[in-house]
C-alpha cells in the first residue's frame, strides 16, 4: 500500500522575544518545516532565546525566514517603524536588546532576506514581513483589507501562497488561486486575543491556530530586565489585554 507523506508547515510571526509564548507553540505543533515572518526582537525579554531557536531551524535546513523592521532595526542600528505609541516601547526594548545580543545573533538577522519565493511540497511561497512594504506605520486589520489592496500589492506574483505578518492581526483571504495568510502574532497578539497565534498549511490548507501560554512567565522575565518600571507596565498591559489598552477593555478568548 502506498503512504503518501504530507508536510505539515508551521508560519510563526511577530515572536517579540516572547520566548514563553513561543514555547507554548512548539510543545503543542510536530512539524516538518518552520516558515518564519519576521521580528524576532523588541517589546520581549527574551530575544536571545528566540533568535537562536531560529537559528537552530536555519541550521536544520528546515527553515525559510524574512527580516521584519524590528530585526532590521536592531540588526544595522536605525528606527523602525513603529507607530508613535509604540516607538519608545521598541526603542527602550531594542537598546536593552542590543546589549544581551552576541554579534551571531545579530548576524543571523542581517543575514535573513526582506522577502523570499521557493517551492514546498510541491506548492509555490511568497513570503514578507509587511503586506505593505512601501508604507510606514502601517498595522493592519483583516476587515481593512480589500481585494483591489491585495490585488495591488500582489498582481505580479503567482504563487500558490503569499504570507505576510507586521499586524499582529491574523488572517486568511483568497485572491484567485492564491491564499494570503497573516498567522498573527505569537507573542505580542494585538486582536484583544492574548493567546499566541500561529498557522499550519497541511495537505495545501492553511488554519489558524491560537495556544494559551503563561503569560505570568514572560511578565517576571520583563521585571528582571533594566527596562523603566513605566515600560515594563505598558508591555504586561498589552501582554495581559492582547491589544493598546484604550481601544477595547476586555481581551476576546473565543
Amino acid at each position: 500500500m502506498l503512504i503518501l507523506f504530507q508536510m505539515k508547515t508551521l508560519i510563526l510571526s511577530d515572536i517579540h522575544a516572547n520566548w514563553h509564548a513561543l514555547e507554548a507553540i512548539l510543545t503543542k505543533e510536530h512539524y516538518d518545516y518552520l516558515v518564519f515572518l519576521g521580528d524576532a526582537v523588541d517589546f520581549g525579554p527574551n530575544p536571545r532565546e528566540c533568535i537562536r531557536f531560529l537559528m537552530n531551524s536555519f541550521n536544520k535546513g528546515r527553515f525559510s525566514g524574512v527580516r521584519g523592521d524590528h530585526d532590521n532595526a536592531l540588526a544595522y542600528g536605525i528606527r523602525c517603524r513603529s507607530s508613535d505609541e509604540l516607538s519608545r516601547l521598541s526603542t527602550a526594548t531594542r537598546e536593552w536588546g542590543e546589549d544581551i545580543l552576541a554579534s551571531k545573533d545579530v548576524g543571523f538577522l542581517r543575514r535573513l532576506p526582506l522577502d523570499s519565493s521557493f517551492t514546498l511540497d510541491g506548492l509555490s511561497f511568497h513570503i514578507a514581513h509587511d503586506l505593505y512594504r512601501n508604507k510606514t506605520n502601517t498595522r493592519v486589520n483583516d476587515d481593512e483589507i480589500s481585494e483591489f489592496d491585495l490585488e495591488d500589492q500582489f498582481r505580479r506574483v503567482n504563487s500558490d501562497f503569499i504570507l505576510v505578518g507586521h499586524s499582529h492581526k491574523p488572517f486568511i483571504r483568497r485572491l484567485g488561486k492564491t491564499t494570503v495568510l497573516n498567522p498573527g502574532s505569537v507573542g505580542q497578539p494585538m486582536d484583544f486575543n492574548p493567546r499566541a497565534s500561529y498557522a499550519l498549511i497541511e495537505d495545501g490548507m492553511a488554519t489558524i491556530k491560537r495556544v494559551r501560554y503563561d503569560i505570568e512567565k514572560t511578565v517576571k522575565d520583563l521585571e528582571k530586565t533594566t527596562l523603566p518600571r513605566d515600560v515594563i507596565g505598558r508591555l504586561v498591559s498589552i501582554l495581559v489585554v492582547g491589544g493598546l489598552v484604550g481601544e477595547r477593555q476586555y481581551p476576546n478568548l473565543n
